[in-house]
């Protein structure tokens, strides 16, 4: 009895253990335990603050591409809460800087700058700046100028809601027209310069302006998005010239994804900008002035208005900027009022992994050249300039490359059609041929342009680029002048271990045709900076410019100085 027992618990045995050979079970096994986190090691990206120093003389280069450009990204990002480090002590921050510095030819310059510091709701400040140059030029005489500024700015943030801004601005520039020679003088007027003052031929221009702006501080694309600017500016010059601007201008933004796949932002750019002007000399002009004097007071009021829908969507890789810009032109005539529609449209495709980027485009706007606009352009331009607005269309299409990580290329070409194109003639009104007058052109500019640019991180910056220009122009007694034929630029930037800083810059712009039948030679300059950087708070800088000490000319009858040299330091004081 007992042997069959265990006969049988053997087999049972057996058994059993032959049925877990055979059956197979899935089982998931969960450990619990303490998560350490890991942050892998990664290279630094570190961009600097750069303060550029604005000291040089003024040169007044005529700007020559009119570039279009988005009044916002196709989405913006939702509003992210900064993370709290309890515990990490407050450092010290640099929220104000003075810049002073001397040059050759009398030539000081002053920067000062202060900002509040650690204000989640606002921020204000203050910025003063001067540069001026009291130099002499052999046969032309003293070639003085001046500008001074200060502005006050300021933002609040209401609830966190809305954003008010707020800034006031002063300007006062000064320059003389001295584009005449003491043998000119002499043989024209029967004068020395013994005779004549300063003030004959000095203009005197002060701007006081105020700026106001609001927006709402969401930033979710699929949410709606505003904001609006209110621009008050007064000009007064010499020889009674006095022009008062308001500007008014918005924009709402609105997200949509009407098919799966389909993101798009909707945008409408709106734009009053509105002009009244006063032109009363009493009879006095700048020196050389001929016909009878004027007395008569000259007023008039011009105004552009402009809508700017467009829509911004990316479908299957293609992005696609979608719109016009229509409006009402008042400015160019004042008694009548002319409507204006330009194209705006533009489509983008990435390839290679997002490398290289193609865009075709068609854009078009037009703009005031009030008389602000026109003598930031050419300083030598005589009071009471005649007014219009230009208008451009413009075909583009752009290239970028990006080669590596630092080495990007760019290469476009464009072909525009401008109307009543900004231009300089001399006023023959004046003996002496020392002042210009507006001439509005019509004409097609072709534009064939590169540009490559490498960044060794923080350490080492070099770019180049340059332009060719074609000018065809369609009006059959127009004439276009101080246009060049082409422009080079090369420059390199190197940051030695944060204390020296060094910057070199050469510059080609082509030959150009001048008044009087006369072409102006291929200006050729390199300029150099030097900074070194004695600790975080205090800094010197040399800066030099027209070191090939050439005596060009950008406008008939106006050579340059041959060289300029400023050494100066960088001061600031820091706060907790």
């Amino acid at each position: 009895m007992k042997r069959t027992i265990i006969i049988s618990a053997m087999a049972l045995a057996f058994t059993m253990a032959n049925a877990q050979q055979e059956d197979t079970y899935n089982e998931s096994v969960l450990v619990k335990g303490s998560f350490r986190p890991v942050i892998e090691q990664a290279e630094k990206q570190n961009f600097p603050a750069v303060i550029t120093d604005t000291m040089e003389r003024i040169d007044h280069t005529f700007q020559y591409t009119i570039s279009p450009s988005r009044l916002k990204a196709l989405y913006e990002p939702a509003r992210i809460k900064a993370a709290r480090i309890i515990g990490e002590p407050a450092t010290k921050l640099y929220n104000n800087y003075l810049r002073v510095g001397m040059g050759n030819y009398w030539s000081p310059l002053a920067d000062l700058y202060w900002s509040s510091t650690r204000d989640p709701k606002k921020t204000y400040g203050v910025r003063i700046n001067h540069r001026s140059s009291w130099g002499s030029l052999p046969d032309y005489g003293k070639n003085h100028f001046g500008l001074t500024g200060i502005t006050l700015f300021g933002k609040y943030i209401v609830a966190d809601k809305l954003q008010l801004s707020a800034a006031a601005n002063y300007e006062h520039d000064h320059n003389l027209y001295y584009g005449f020679t003491d043998d000119t003088l002499q043989s024209i007027l029967g004068k020395t310069r013994d005779d004549i003052s300063l003030g004959d031929y000095r203009a005197k221009y002060n701007v006081a302006s105020l700026n106001l702006g609001v927006r709402n501080m969401e930033l979710d694309g699929y949410e709606l998005g505003y904001n609006a600017n209110l621009r008050l500016s007064d000009l007064w010059a010499s020889w009674g010239q006095n022009e008062f601007n308001l500007n008014l201008n918005g924009d709402v933004h609105y997200g949509f994804m009407p098919l799966r796949g389909l993101m798009g932002v909707a945008y409408l750019h709106a734009e009053w900008d509105g002009y009244t002007h006063r032109f009363r000399p009493d009879g006095e002009m700048p020196l050389g002035y001929f016909p009878t004097p004027v007395t008569d007071t000259i007023r008039g009021s011009r105004n552009i208005v402009k809508l700017n829908p467009y829509v911004d969507f990316m479908y299957e890789g293609l992005l696609f900027h979608a719109g016009f810009t229509a409006g009402w032109d008042a400015f160019t005539a004042s008694d009548s009022v002319t409507f204006r529609f330009f194209p705006d449209v533009v489509v983008s495709k990435h390839f290679l992994n997002n490398t290289l980027v193609l865009s075709l485009g068609a854009t078009g706007a037009f703009s005031a050249n009030n008389w602000d606009v026109i003598r930031k352009v050419n300083p030598y331009v005589g009071p009471g300039a005649e007014q219009r607005a230009t208008r451009h269309y413009d075909f583009v299409g752009h290239a970028r490359w990006t080669i590596s990580k630092k080495l990007e290329a760019n290469a476009e070409v464009s072909y525009s059609l401008l109307q009543d194109d900004l231009s300089f003639t001399l006023d023959t009104n004046y003996l002496l041929g020392n002042v210009f007058r507006t001439s509005y052109v019509n004409d097609n500019r072709l534009t064939v342009g590169a540009s490559i640019a490498f960044v060794n991180d923080e350490m080492i910056t070099l770019r180049a680029a340059g332009h060719y220009y074609h000018y065809t122009v369609t009006g059959d007694d127009s004439v276009l002048l101080y246009r060049p034929d082409w422009d080079f630029i090369l420059s390199a930037d190197v940051n030695y271990n944060d204390k020296w800083l060094f910057h070199l810059e050469g510059q080609l712009l082509g030959q150009m045709d001048g008044d009087l039948g006369e072409t102006l030679p291929m200006r050729y300059g390199i300029n150099a900076e030097v900074e070194y950087r004695h600790n975080r708070a205090l800094s010197f800088f040399l800066k030099m410019d027209n070191l090939a000490f050439q005596r060009y000319k950008l406008w008939t009858n106006y050579p340059s100085q041959r060289g300029l040299f400023i050494l100066g330091l960088t001061y600031t004081i820091p706060h907790k």
